[in-house]
């Protein structure tokens, strides 16, 4: 009887660790420290969007904090414009995939002139955000605010020579 009960004690032990094999390969995709990002171009205004973002891991092993510092360049028709902005995030795993979320910390530059007296003025930047899954040594989804695009995040690595 003894034997038994330790016998389905082992079934339930094995369910258990394989139904936790997907959450426990979540939890290994470490996103940590520096990555570059670049979006494809947005709708409309022929957008794209840069950036340099370090993700921090925070005390909830899943999730991160990151800060970051986007650039969009636009090819607007009254001439090419560009923003530089400040964003704090946070980024949680999800169903295997790493959704980010931005707030404007603030807007460092903006050009030509006019057009940076007028986002200073107005401080219309909306928050950058991001929905994007693990793929070999990148991260690639999209881009959202108030336009979309496909984005891809990638490490930027020194090549050794």
């Amino acid at each position: 009887m003894k034997r038994a009960r330790r016998l389905g004690l082992a079934a339930i032990l094995a369910v258990g660790l394989v139904s936790a094999g997907p959450a426990s390969a979540q939890m290994q995709t470490d996103i940590s420290g520096a990555w570059k990002f670049k979006t494809d171009v947005l709708p409309n205004k022929g957008c794209i969007i840069t950036g340099d973002i370090t993700f921090t891991r925070t005390a909830k092993t899943s999730d991160y904090a990151c800060r970051f510092v986007s650039r969009e360049d636009c090819a607007r028709a009254e001439g090419p414009t560009f923003t530089r902005v400040q964003q704090s995030c946070t980024a949680k795993m999800e169903k295997g995939e790493i959704v980010i979320t931005s707030t404007i910390d603030r807007i460092l530059d903006a050009g030509p002139a006019d057009f940076k007296t007028s986002m200073f003025a107005t401080q219309a930047y909306a928050p950058d955000h991001f929905k994007v899954r693990p793929e070999k040594s990148e991260l690639i989804g999209v881009f959202h605010s108030t336009r979309e695009a496909g984005v891809r995040f990638w490490r930027d690595q020194d090549l050794v020579g």
